[in-house]
């Protein structure tokens, strides 16, 4: 007998789902330095527009940044503003994800709702909880929250037009309006289309007496674009043109990823789990009746963000964000109808899995204070040379505390239809705050550059403002430097300016310097794949300068060092904690 017949149904309050949910997106979102990659990359625009940049023309370090319209950024900004009295600036602006992901969560619970009934709203809650390609990014800055905020805001909105045409496509249409501001044309190509595919696979929305009601909810789309478009292009028509190039080169086809197409799979097969099995059988189950409104929309926004995944942008698990809510809305129905013997493995493969990852933090954590297991203590110290741990009784009480509510769910699970989706998504949460309350000081002294770029300002004490040249740096270590240390770079070939920094990661050719320039510092972070090494130059016809500056850091000038990660601990020790 499938579970959606039983005589049970689910028993979870809502309210015991918004709490799983702040204890899911909180920790890890307020308490961390912005870390290396798209966090501090997109937090240097936020800090840019929050120190006077501009609003418009998205920016970090006074360099343009156009890769994003700037929706996000402005929200992320105004959060900064309000609440930089009481925590510092990152941490206030990145509660921005933290809402659009509850705004995205919301708005599929609700759609889910509508669509499938039987209380469909607590297994997409929950599904969203547990998928696995979520966690990271909602917890870092990342504009794609944005559009996936929008985008479950655009399927809230085509439910609603089921009841109540007008009402839903003015939500659906301001809603595209809205994912448009966050992520541009892509978010047309994603979402747009289904303006036209719905009346022509659906029959509930083939009634011509709706047509005009979607022509309205398409034109407020449409309107809220065009009007971004000519605002930019009239205050700052640079930074229109900068953007529409981003932009084009965005939204061409490509078949780069069909080159590496195992890859390609890999990446969506562990980044959609476990929403793409429920998908499937829910597909599977209702194949008969997939012209029906509730499984046409999901089915086409998914086809059509797949089509952009695949043959669009770049090969990363950001980029595949946009499959999710599509994904969500049809894997809630799939949980509901899954056999009992299917919901008990989703349930029992779940609940094993997160204990054996729950033991293995444990093991790791005590290897890293401890020193034991050997071979596992070794790794952990190639992986964080320098780092020395301290232990830290607030953090292993509220470790044990977590742990011991996991084994409470192991050894008592609820008995419900949607158990599976519990599992799931109390078990991703269970992790992740296993993981921050253990290993967030690790975490934070291996991903951020606030170190780094304090030992870079002290080596350059006295420089010209403005003239440091940069070499290599891209837009992470820009706005690092920028935000941790108050330094920005002059272009390549600059003349007469004292320093130069050169960055390279794994997957660049060594700096091989320049003639007149001497090596005066080094560090090299990471191994393999996150390897990546800053290097110091000074002109070498300041040879005078070089020796005072020697004096003044405690010793004489090196024509060549290197600085142990380890060491850059103290030349921070200096800098505001609140940065």
């Amino acid at each position: 007998m499938a579970y959606a017949e039983s005589a049970h149904p689910p028993k979870f309050p809502l309210w015991a789902i918004w709490i799983l949910f702040l204890l899911y997106a909180l920790p890890g979102l307020i308490d961390h330095d912005p870390w290396r990659g798209d966090d501090i990359e997109h937090f240097g625009v936020v800090f840019e527009m929050y120190s006077g940049g501009d609003w418009l023309v998205p920016s970090i370090a006074g360099i343009p940044h156009p890769e994003y319209p700037p929706f996000y950024y402005w929200i992320a900004t105004l959060l900064a503003k309000l609440l930089h009295w009481a925590m510092p600036v990152h941490n206030a602006a990145r509660l921005a994800s933290g809402i659009f992901a509850g705004v995205a969560f919301a708005a599929l619970a609700r759609t889910a709702q509508q669509l499938y009934r039987d209380r469909a709203d607590r297994g997409a809650a929950l599904l969203c909880l547990g998928t696995l390609g979520l966690l990271l990014h909602a917890h870092e800055f990342q504009p794609q929250l944005a559009l996936l905020a929008g985008s479950a805001l655009t399927f809230w909105g085509f439910a609603e037009f089921l009841a109540r045409p007008r009402r839903g496509a003015i939500i659906a249409g301001l809603a595209m309006g809205m994912a448009f501001l966050s992520n541009g044309f892509s978010a047309f190509l994603l979402l747009l289309p289904l303006w036209v595919l719905l009346p022509l696979f659906s029959r509930e929305c083939r009634d011509r007496r709706h047509y005009p009601t979607l022509a309205l909810g398409a034109g407020i789309a449409i309107g809220m674009a065009a009007a971004w478009c000519a605002l930019l292009h009239t205050l700052r028509p640079e930074g229109f043109a900068l953007w529409w190039a981003n932009e084009m080169a965005d939204i061409t086809p490509h078949l780069y990823h069909f080159v590496r197409l195992k890859d390609l799979l890999q990446l969506l097969g562990w980044f959609m789990w476990p929403l793409w099995p429920l998908a499937i059988w829910a597909l599977w189950r209702h194949r008969r009746t997939l012209n029906e409104a509730r499984f046409t929309l999901p089915l086409a926004a998914f086809i059509l963000a797949a089509l952009l995944v695949a043959f669009t942008g770049p090969m990363r698990p950001a980029h595949a964000l946009p499959l999710l809510p599509p994904l969500v809305l049809l894997a809630s129905a799939g949980v509901q109808t899954l056999r009992r013997g299917a919901a008990s493995a989703l349930d029992w493969f779940g609940r094993m899995c997160f204990a054996g990852f729950g033991v293995f933090m444990w093991v790791a954590w005590y290897a890293l204070h401890f020193g034991h297991p050997v071979p596992l203590a070794r790794n952990i110290g190639r992986l964080l040379p320098g780092f020395s741990p301290s232990l830290s009784i607030t953090a292993t009480v509220l470790a044990v505390l977590l742990s011991l509510c996991w084994i409470v769910m192991l050894v008592r699970p609820p008995r419900s239809p949607i158990r599976g989706s519990l599992s799931w998504g109390a078990g991703v949460t269970f992790l992740w705050c296993l993981t921050v309350t253990l290993f967030l000081p690790a975490v934070n002294y291996d991903k951020s550059y606030r170190e780094v770029a304090a030992s870079v300002a002290r080596q350059v004490q006295g420089y010209r403002p403005g003239c440091i040249i940069g070499t290599g740096l891209g837009p992470s270590q820009l706005a690092a430097m920028d935000y941790f240390a108050a330094l920005r770079f002059a272009p390549s070939g600059t003349p007469d300016c004292q320093y130069m920094l050169s960055y390279r990661s794994s997957r660049d050719p060594a700096f091989a310097g320049q003639p007149g320039w001497e090596k005066v510092w080094e560090i090299e972070r990471g191994r393999k794949r996150t390897a990546e090494s800053f290097a110091l130059y000074k002109r070498a016809d300041f040879g005078g300068a070089a020796l005072a500056e020697g004096d003044l850091l405690g010793g004489t000038a090196s024509s060549s060092y290197s600085l142990p990660a380890a060491a850059i601990a103290g030349d921070a020790a200096g800098t505001d904690a609140s940065n």
